[in-house]
């Protein structure tokens, strides 16, 4: 099976379409569109995405394990780094962010030499406001020491006391934290710049993985 089959499968296992796809993938649909029906070549960074996304390893993608299940976890324990789970975090309505380990998360070594162990945590994200990107119920991984940009994923707190977990804008009025999902009554934070802004972002949003903590 070559890898444009293989995504095309483990996209439709989970009900996905290829606009979706495309979305948590930050591409455009022609190109979901040309990697399963293989005229246009899977890039090695993309395809690690994919593997990330889809909780397969590399291997698998690429036809190198044919007897690997579609929803293996994409690591193994030799090849990881266990790094602390704090509470639940609601994409939707914020609320009170729990500062207590409730598990740890297995994490490729190659992602803590990048970022810095002491600069990674995760939370699990629970609600539906960011469903384009985060389904609800996956760990989402954080790096608490990058500056975000407009357009990327963050945790925040919001009003010294209450989280959520939404898409990061700044314009020269304001600072946004909207929502990504495929229900539009989730409404934005707007903090307006001659406005008390108050808000802390906690860390720049990595990946999110099903696996269980």
């Amino acid at each position: 099976m070559t890898i444009g089959k293989r995504i095309a499968a483990l996209r439709k296992k989970r009900s996905w379409t290829q606009a979706m796809l495309s979305d948590k993938m930050s591409v455009s649909q022609s190109t979901v569109t040309m990697w399963e029906n293989g005229k246009r070549a899977v890039s090695s960074e993309d395809t690690i995405k994919l593997a990330t996304l889809f909780d397969v390893t590399t291997d698998y993608l690429l036809g190198l394990d044919d007897d690997m299940p579609a929803n293996a976890v994409p690591i193994t324990a030799a090849e990881t780094v266990q790094i602390p789970v704090y509470g639940e975090i609601q994409a939707g309505v914020a609320t009170l962010a729990e500062q207590n380990v409730i598990g740890q998360l297995d994490v490729k070594k190659d992602v803590v030499e990048r970022y810095g162990y002491d600069n990674l945590f995760a939370l699990k994200v629970r609600g539906e406001s960011m469903n384009r990107k985060i389904i609800n119920g996956h760990t989402a991984v954080f790096c608490k020491d990058i500056q975000p940009e407009s357009g990327d994923i963050v945790a925040v707190m919001i009003d010294h006391e209450d989280a959520t977990v939404k898409q990061f804008h700044e314009t020269s009025i304001a600072v946004m934290f909207e929502p990504m999902s495929w229900d539009p009554s989730f409404k934005p934070y707007v903090f307006k710049k001659d406005e008390e802004q108050d808000f802390r972002i906690l860390g720049r949003y990595i990946y999110d993985t099903s696996e269980s903590i």
